[in-house]
């Protein structure tokens, strides 16, 4: 009999540590990768929406949409999926990150830095939380804050071209020239192609010309 009650509790006990840790959580999970990036973003709220009455559960289907409300310039519509997201999963950084910038681009970048420091106690090894953390002391004239946070992103992701392209902004911005086209020629390394690349050449052509004079 006490046999069978040992066996019985510990059960009990495995049961409350998988839900305390997440491990009970099973969602059935939304084709989300399905809805084809060509469609306009009316249809592809549309066909996301259809998977949220489907599945619930799935916090990446509201991560999907607030990215889309995001692009879309609808922040209410965006925070609102996010929220959503984060409710579902608690550690779901992707959204937090996302959010955090959401209110940044609302004027409310206390809220965008506290969004942050929560992503970086979930994960303190996220570049893009420090990268965004940059970019939020930048818009506010930190430039101190805006170097730190850029080199501690490249710190963790040596090929994170525009933490590279930031931190030359910033560099550039405290009148230190010659790190800031250190850093863009590390872009230019990096990803030689694309719309980074073009604005990182005027940037590096503007700074060049600062210094023949």
């Amino acid at each position: 009999m006490r046999d069978l009650y040992r066996i019985c509790l510990i059960t009990a006990l495995i049961m409350a540590l998988a839900l305390a840790t997440g491990c009970g959580r099973r969602v059935k999970r939304a084709p989300v990768d399905t809805v084809d990036e060509a469609l306009d973003n009316e249809l592809k709220i549309s066909k996301l929406e259809e998977m949220a009455r489907e599945y619930p559960e799935d916090e990446n289907v509201y991560f999907a949409l607030g990215n889309i409300y995001y692009d879309d310039a609808s922040p209410m519509e965006a925070r609102l999926n996010y929220e959503k997201a984060l409710e579902l999963n608690p550690k779901f950084n992707k959204a937090r990150i996302n959010l955090a910038m959401l209110y940044a681009e609302t004027a409310d970048p206390d809220t965008a830095l506290s969004l942050l420091a929560e992503a970086l106690a979930i994960d303190p090894k996220d570049p893009k939380a420090y990268n965004n953390i940059g970019m939020i002391n930048y818009s506010k004239g930190n430039m101190d804050g805006a170097v730190k946070a850029y080199s501690r992103s490249i710190e963790i992701d040596p090929d994170n071209a525009e933490s590279h392209y930031n931190l030359g902004l910033a560099f550039a911005e405290s009148g230190l020239l010659v790190e800031a086209l250190r850093e863009w020629r590390v872009v230019l390394e990096l990803e030689p192609e694309g719309e980074l690349a073009d604005r990182t050449r005027v940037s590096l052509e503007r700074v060049e010309k600062l210094l023949a004079r």
